[in-house]
């Protein structure tokens, strides 16, 4: 027998596995940003290592609203960059040590964020399960609540037909919202 109280457990149930799905979907797409930002500054670094030793390298680095500060490297020597490493911590470091570091870090990021697609999927396959499981109790409670045709009780001449018409509609003990008497997730 289904029960309203199991039903509504149920219904929370589903939406906090909603819920916990859109933070991990929400998670996926920073890491995804964060993976972005990594590849681009690989792509850079490579191309500053990959240039031509003893000639000079000219660019221009965008700072923000639409300003940028021009760059040259000359020389035979290799640069150097800043590069966080760790709790606010920056050091110089010549460009291949940072492209190595950077590196690393998508590897991990990587790694974190496969972590977080598995926990999405089976988030995924939880949620579907307990949706399924929420909407055939619900169908089994709807068919429980409906009326089955009651047995015609046999009548004798004594009785009033008042008494009668009492008897034979019970009323509803839920009472019906206004878009109709189906349950939904938040019953």
């Amino acid at each position: 027998m289904v029960d309203r109280t199991q039903l509504q457990r149920l219904a929370q149930e589903v939406e906090v596995l909603r819920k916990r799905l859109d933070e991990i979907n929400l998670r996926i797409e920073q890491v995804d940003a964060v993976l972005a930002e990594h590849a681009i500054t690989d792509a850079v670094l490579e191309s500053l290592l990959g240039h031509g030793q003893g000639s000079s390298i000219s660019t221009h680095l965008p700072i923000g609203s639409g300003v940028s500060l021009p760059y040259r490297h000359q020389g035979d020597q290799e640069g150097v960059a800043l590069v966080d490493l760790g709790s606010g911590v920056f050091g110089e470091r010549p460009w291949s040590d940072v492209r190595s570091i950077t590196t690393q870090r998508k590897d991990d990021i990587q790694r974190l964020r496969d972590e977080l697609k598995e926990q999405s999927d089976q988030t995924e396959t939880s949620l579907g399960q307990a949706a399924q499981t929420f909407n055939r109790l619900a169908e089994s409670l709807k068919q429980q609540a409906s009326p089955e045709s009651p047995p015609v009780a046999p009548t004798t001449q004594t009785e009033t037909p008042e008494s009668t018409t009492s008897d034979a509609t019970p009323r509803r003990s839920r009472k019906r919202g206004m878009f109709g008497g189906d349950l939904t997730l938040d019953d």
